[in-house]
C-alpha cells in the first residue's frame, strides 16, 4: 500500500483521473491491475494513472459544454458487450451481428426438449446457455457463430460509469 506521502504527491486532478478509471474499470481489468501493481514497485501510480488518459475530438466522445471533452479509457461496446480500449479501437476490432437470435427448430437441436419440464427455449437465459440451438437473422449462422460483422467498438452509453 502507498504511505500517505507518496500520495500526496500528486495532484487531486491526477488522483480523481485514477480514481475514475478504477470506477469505470470491469471487474477482470481491476484483479489484473492489483496482481500488476502487487507484485511491482509502489511507485507505479504513472501506470495507474496511464488508465484513465486524456483523449478527446473522437467521432464517440460526448459532447458536453460545461465539461472539458473527455471520454473514459475503456469503454463496453453497445454491439459486442465487450470491454475495449479507446485507444485502441481498430477498423474491425468489433465482431458482432446485427440481426436477433431465433430459435433453431429446424435442426435436432431441440428434438428432445420439452417446454413443460426443460423450461422455454425462447429466452435470453436459453440463448445465453445454449447458444447453438439458436440462428441469427441477419446471417442464418448458429448462435455461437462469430460475429458477420467487423467494425470498431461503440460505446454503450448506458453501462458508462457516471461521474
Amino acid at each position: 500500500m502507498a504511505s500517505l506521502d507518496a500520495r500526496s504527491q500528486h495532484s487531486s486532478e491526477e488522483t480523481q483521473n485514477l480514481y475514475n478509471a478504477i470506477d469505470s474499470a470491469t471487474r477482470e481489468r481491476v484483479c489484473a491491475l492489483l496482481k500488476h501493481l502487487s507484485t511491482t514497485s509502489p511507485s507505479n501510480f504513472a501506470y495507474d494513472q496511464d488508465e484513465e488518459d486524456d483523449v478527446s475530438g473522437s467521432d464517440y466522445s460526448d459532447e458536453q459544454s460545461h465539461a472539458p471533452a473527455r471520454r473514459q479509457r475503456f469503454e463496453i461496446c453497445e454491439q459486442c458487450n465487450k470491454e475495449y480500449d479507446v485507444l485502441h479501437n481498430e477498423k474491425k476490432s468489433c465482431e458482432w451481428h446485427s440481426g436477433d437470435l431465433e430459435p433453431d427448430y429446424e435442426n435436432d437441436f431441440w428434438a428432445d426438449h420439452d417446454e413443460d419440464c426443460h423450461g422455454i427455449i425462447d429466452t435470453p437465459e436459453m440463448r445465453e446457455d445454449y447458444p447453438e440451438g439458436f440462428m441469427w437473422t441477419c446471417c442464418n449462422k448458429l448462435g455461437d457463430a462469430p460475429g458477420c460483422k467487423q467494425t470498431r467498438h461503440h460505446p454503450n452509453r448506458a453501462k458508462r460509469v457516471r461521474r
